[in-house]
């Protein structure tokens, strides 16, 4: 039985310049829950960036994605990183991974 690969993901919870957790789109996103317009489990971010490692096209035929999600803190302005993760991209766009909210439980 072949053994499927270990999903990497590392979230950043401080803002690297001033420490503060609070974080723009978050702050908006809790406002809309408390108004029940979102459900509890949502999580926040302003953009994303995926990156392919990979060779020239026509070398490979999947290789990793680094996909990196951003928000800007509240109190100092900073725009960081707030979680990335590793995916696969297949040659061809049949599994590149789509933006989105990894967060999600669905």
């Amino acid at each position: 039985m072949e053994e499927k690969p270990k999903a990497f993901g590392i979230d950043f919870t401080k803002c690297p310049n001033c420490a503060s957790k609070k974080k723009l789109a978050n702050e908006v996103l809790l406002k809309q829950i408390e108004k029940g317009n979102m459900p509890k489990n949502s999580r926040a971010f302003l953009y994303t960036h995926q990156s392919i490692i990979a060779g020239q096209p026509g070398t490979w035929l999947s290789a990793p994605v680094v996909i990196s999600f951003y928000d800007v803190c509240v109190d100092c302005g900073t725009v960081y990183c707030i979680h990335a993760e590793i995916q696969t991209a297949v040659q061809g766009g049949k599994n590149i991974p789509k933006s989105g909210n990894p967060f999600s439980n669905s």
